[in-house]
């Protein structure tokens, strides 16, 4: 039996965010990006037997997401980590005549610290003057109590669609896991529906995804602009409005996709 590597998981999270450390010596950024490289692996060779598709499915996904944005960040684009600017930091340094604190590699180290985890973690670029701004929907208005409201009315709509669809296979007993070999896969599941009725229920999984892919940036959106540590406009939706989607491009890349191409563009 093979157990899931979490110490693994742990320490390339670890690993990723110290690598986005805003240093010019490229020396140290190689040393710690090789060792990424190296947990990487080490995640996808360990046998998983003792934990659900699911979540074996999320989290190899997420390694691999979280390692593309990492490397395109330190290696793809321009010299690290100067090329990359948030846009308040170039707002305040305006009042400095020299402009030499622009530069993320000439900050204070606790400033540093938070520009790091930005970077990390920002995938969409939100904020920053890379933001791409041809697959991102408009930015919020800065009214803090209409956004509270709206965020708050979509995030239980999202609740609603996932709850729904997942009652959609809760309803068919070919999806119930007692009546499967606790080995069997996804596959498995699905062959047990006639063909003609597996349509509805690949619909079903693509609503209740959406739906939980949308819920997910709006509860910290809420605590965050709540508590007033982040401005409304930095929370762009997570889709695009469908009205935009009068072309294939434009319905894979801006409205259905523009979180995750606005990372790998």
């Amino acid at each position: 039996m093979g157990r899931y590597p979490w110490a693994e998981i742990l320490l390339f999270e670890f690993l990723r965010v110290i690598a986005s450390y805003p240093t010019r010596q490229h020396f140290y950024r190689v040393v710690v990006f090789t060792a990424m490289v190296c947990v990487t692996a080490q995640i996808y060779l360990t046998p998983k037997y003792t934990e659900s598709f699911v979540v074996t499915y999320s989290l190899n996904v997420m390694a691999a997401f979280h390692f593309a944005h990492t490397a395109r960040v330190l290696f793809l684009e321009g010299p690290f980590p100067d090329h990359w600017r948030r846009v308040r930091d170039e707002v305040h340094a305006k009042a400095d005549a020299g402009g030499s604190d622009v530069l993320p590699s000439n900050f204070p180290w606790t400033k540093k610290l938070s520009w790091m985890i930005d970077i990390a973690y920002g995938f969409r670029l939100v904020g920053w003057v890379q933001e791409p701004g041809n697959c991102l929907p408009p930015h919020p208005p800065p009214s803090r109590l209409t956004f509270l409201m709206k965020t708050s009315f979509k995030l239980v709509i999202n609740w609603i669609v996932v709850d729904l669809m997942r009652s959609v296979f809760a309803s068919n007993p070919a999806f119930d896991s007692r009546l499967h070999d606790p080995t069997d896969g996804p596959e498995t599941y699905l062959a047990a529906v006639p063909l003609l009725r597996r349509v509805p229920y690949v619909l079903a999984q693509g609503l209740m995804m959406a739906g939980a892919i949308g819920a997910s940036p709006r509860i910290p959106a809420l605590v965050c602009v709540g508590l007033g540590f982040s401005s409304p406009t930095l929370w762009p939706d997570m889709w695009g409005r469908w009205g935009d989607a009068y072309t294939v491009r434009k319905l894979w890349g801006y409205v259905l996709c523009q979180s995750f191409h606005s990372s790998v563009q």
